[in-house]
């Protein structure tokens, strides 16, 4: 068998860099920004941040707040909290680089939980039988407004710890925790990419206006052959954030990278960026907690 190749020298053009914004802002929440900067497609090193710059909060057209440097690119402030239902636009500044600009609005309403149902199930897969906890989560949508959703859980535990030198082992200590869960759903009107995670994202396209249900799985492979677990009794809570288009389609567009990133044969995807003159995201959104009794 015979074969050949041929060596194409492609000329790739270096651009000059350009910033970087990935920020969120969150409604009640002192505001933060990271800054970097772009860098060349073939350079594998990690993003420089961006220090020194002027990153300036308007609403209303109006100037209400700058944010402090609090060094290796991170922006935060000790006094302003953006509100929801507010508008925002930010604006940065820094010698070298091009004036960014983006902006976006707070959702108005957080998401209104009306329950939450937990159980267990035993699903059948490849021939094994595994047992998940199941979060039946009901909520209301409002009618004629698009809305997207993120939703996770989290739960609270004592780790105890013990001295095994000891028969039966010494209780020495607790220690408080809180974890954000690795959770699953297998709703038929979500893609794969975004139907796992620390978080799900989706939005109200099948059900706009109506109370919805989503069904959240967990896997539990935290037990000792004795049934028993390491740690104390759960305490579960669920989190729903109302987020802005931005923030929703910037996380979709990055798990379905992800998703890709090994797979030649997937089409390239590109990563949602509503940052002028610049990259990056600036996203929003207001959180509900329901507590699982």
């Amino acid at each position: 068998m015979l074969s050949c190749e041929t060596v194409v020298d492609i000329n790739i053009p270096v651009e000059p860099p350009q910033l970087v914004l990935n920020s969120t802002m969150i409604d009640g929440e002192f505001y933060w920004a990271n800054l970097t900067q772009s860098q060349h497609i073939l350079n594998s090193k990690n993003y420089e941040p961006v220090e020194g710059a002027i990153v300036e909060v308007y609403s209303e057209n109006k100037l209400i707040a700058t944010i402090p440097d609090s060094l290796n690119g991170n922006y935060i402030s000790a006094n302003f909290k953006p509100v929801k239902g507010k508008s925002y636009q930010i604006k940065i500044q820094k010698s070298g680089y091009d004036v960014i600009t983006s902006d976006v609005a707070i959702p108005l309403d957080t998401v209104k939980i009306i329950a939450v149902r937990i159980d267990t199930v035993e699903i059948n897969e490849f021939g094994y039988t595994s047992e998940y906890l199941k979060f039946g989560v009901d909520f209301k949508d409002d009618a004629n407004t698009k809305n997207y959703y993120e939703i996770s859980v989290n739960r609270t535990y004592y780790e105890y710890v013990y001295d095994y030198s000891f028969s039966p082992p010494l209780f020495i200590d607790s220690v408080f925790r809180t974890d954000q869960m690795f959770v699953e759903t297998r709703d038929p009107s979500l893609e794969e990419y975004q139907s796992y995670g620390y978080s799900i994202l989706f939005d109200d396209e099948f059900f706009d206006g109506n109370t919805h249900t989503v069904n959240l799985l967990y896997y539990e492979n935290q037990i000792w052959e004795d049934g028993s677990s390491p740690y104390g009794p759960y305490t579960y809570y669920v989190v729903m954030n109302n987020t802005s288009k931005s923030y929703y389609l910037y996380e979709l567009s990055s798990a379905l990278q992800s998703w890709n990133i090994d797979n030649p044969f997937a089409q390239p995807v590109t990563v949602y960026n509503n940052i002028e003159n610049g990259f990056g995201v600036l996203g929003a959104y207001n959180t509900a907690v329901y507590k699982v009794e």
